[in-house]
């Protein structure tokens, strides 16, 4: 009998089962194609500065709010390209909330936008993010 291996997803950014990971809860609107979240980020991941949320988890945050939309459209994709603009300090132990937008499917690259708010609506980063289309035959 062939042993078959089973996938245990452990994205950092979203899967409940990784205990170091965000573990970030997006949902998905069909009609709007929309995808949103909100999340409050622990202290153990700021950066250099006390209380300011890392810029590497804040892009991951913004990747995975345009990952979801993707995923929700049966999409199977990685990121290509992921250009992010900062605004505003965002602050550990604070609510952050993100929107995923889908901009557009040429061929094999997907466009989609996102944003990152804080609790009275400041927007604190931007993001643009393109992703290619792969063969779930070529996945290894």
């Amino acid at each position: 009998m062939p042993i078959v291996k089973i996938h245990k997803d452990l994205s950092f950014g979203t899967s409940p089962d990784n205990e170091n990971g965000l573990q970030l809860e997006l949902k998905y609107d069909e009609d709007t194609k929309t995808s949103f979240g909100e999340i409050v980020i622990p202290g153990h991941f700021q950066g250099h500065k006390a209380n300011h949320i890392h810029p590497g988890i804040i892009s991951v945050m913004l990747d995975e709010v345009m990952m979801k939309i993707n995923q929700s459209m049966n999409l199977n994709v990685q990121t290509g390209e992921l250009t992010i603009r900062y605004l505003q300090v965002a602050k550990t132990d604070e609510p952050i909330y993100l929107r995923g937008f889908f901009v557009k499917k040429n061929r094999k690259i997907i466009e989609n936008r996102a944003e990152m708010e804080d609790d009275i609506g400041k927007i604190i980063a931007r993001a643009k993010g393109k992703y290619i289309e792969i063969d779930p035959l070529e996945e290894g």
